[in-house]
């Protein structure tokens, strides 16, 4: 149950109407009585706690009138448990011990007594994204009966939460697109990732069109005569293989899943194409057809993005410096172009991107581009916008070159 459970949280980066059904089973695996997936959204100089998900046994009109009438309250209980799990790499959810001195005086909190009257008596929260926390916080509640996880309870969570922080994180891609229309062939054409589906035997599907581009301009990936994708990954084919055929390569790097991309290189260039491998089981997709095999996220992080970088600065405590160069990384420039533009030394700008790589816990600069997309709105191609994309053979393909 937990390996098909597994399977089909990935399905759910390109069928999300799967979710309230998979946050039900985990549920139901660690014998808890739901589950939560919210993000913290800035609307008029007023924080609002979203439900992005929940378990399906929970009723939609009473999450909404719960937000609704103890948002402040739950503000302060999610800021909490985000403080107390922000740090390293893996997926920590936190017990509700420490949103009060004890548990008396938490229990008397107007919140907590109205959740203990739907049988609410224990609860933990974390992030499953530590690259931009107001998205994809987590929590859990809990009977009085059954309490918070330990031994196989918590196996088993510890085991299926980094899954879901990595399906969360590569399903925004799409995620828009599920809110506007059906994924067929045209919303994908909209994204600014490349796109690629195969089958269990590697025979390819679908590409969308950015996905095309790459391979005609980088070459990362080749038919063959049977039509099945090979990549020409540097360095990078035994981690692809792996990732094709082993569900346990998947979810390693917790809430921090970019850094499980894989990088190809781009000649001339000091970016790279940061490609991302998703294992999927019968999603729904176009038309209602279903797909057993993978998908393959791939961004050309040598083209520009449009980020807040205020927002970024802010959280990663950037000074006004690194802020600048970070503004124009973001824009495809290389380190000489920086130089240029900065009239700083070569040198200098290079300290200048090592602290901005070391602040931003990023090992290079295509794992930043890949950060810097989760500030960006930019995931969607607009209609009036379909220039900033460069098409197959159009000079400038290779900036820097």
């Amino acid at each position: 149950m937990e390996s098909e459970l597994i399977l089909d949280i990935y399905d759910a980066t390109l069928d999300p109407e799967q979710w309230p059904g998979i946050l039900h089973r985990l549920a139901e695996l660690i014998d808890a009585r739901g589950a939560f997936v919210f993000d913290v959204e800035n609307r008029y100089g007023q924080e609002v706690l979203n439900a992005t998900y929940f378990s399906s046994n929970y009723q939609a009109d009473l999450v909404r009138q719960y937000l609704v009438e103890y948002r402040l309250l739950e503000l302060e209980d999610q800021a909490l448990f985000a403080r107390h799990s922000r740090e390293l790499d893996h997926v920590e959810l936190v017990r509700d011990d420490v949103l009060a001195p004890t548990r008396d005086e938490l229990m008397k909190r107007a919140n907590a007594a109205a959740m203990r009257d739907f049988g609410i008596f224990y609860r933990m929260g974390g992030l499953l994204n530590k690259d931009r926390i107001s998205a994809d916080r987590f929590a859990l509640q809990f009977s009085e009966k059954s309490s918070f996880p330990s031994g196989e309870r918590l196996r088993i969570l510890n085991r299926v939460l980094p899954h879901i922080a990595k399906a969360l994180n590569i399903g925004r891609h799409t995620s828009r697109l599920n809110q506007k229309s059906d994924l067929l062939s045209k919303g994908y054409d909209q994204l600014r990732v490349g796109v690629a589906l195969l089958d269990r035997r590697g025979e390819l599907l679908f590409s969308n069109t950015e996905f095309q581009r790459q391979m005609d301009c980088y070459g990362a990936f080749q038919l063959t005569a049977e039509n099945r994708l090979v990549a020409r990954l540097d360095k990078e084919n035994e981690r692809l293989s792996r990732l094709f055929s082993d569900i346990n390569a998947h979810g390693l790097f917790g809430a921090r899943p970019r850094k499980e991309a894989l990088l190809q290189p781009l000649a001339h260039h000091e970016n790279a194409l940061c490609i991302e491998v998703c294992p999927l089981k019968e999603p729904n997709f176009m038309n209602g057809e279903t797909l057993n095999g993978y998908a393959i996220f791939s961004l050309d992080t040598s083209l520009d993005i449009d980020i807040d970088t205020e927002g970024m600065a802010q959280f990663f405590s950037l000074t006004p410096t690194e802020a600048e160069v970070l503004e124009l990384l973001t824009l495809g420039l290389t380190n000489s172009e920086i130089s240029e533009q900065r009239e700083r030394s070569r040198e200098t700008v290079n300290t200048q991107v090592k602290c901005v790589l070391q602040k931003t816990m990023s090992s290079n600069r295509t794992q930043l581009m890949r950060l810097a997309l989760q500030y960006s709105n930019q995931i969607i191609i607009k209609e009036n916008d379909e220039q900033s994309i460069p098409q197959s053979g159009d000079d400038g393909v290779l900036k820097g070159s």
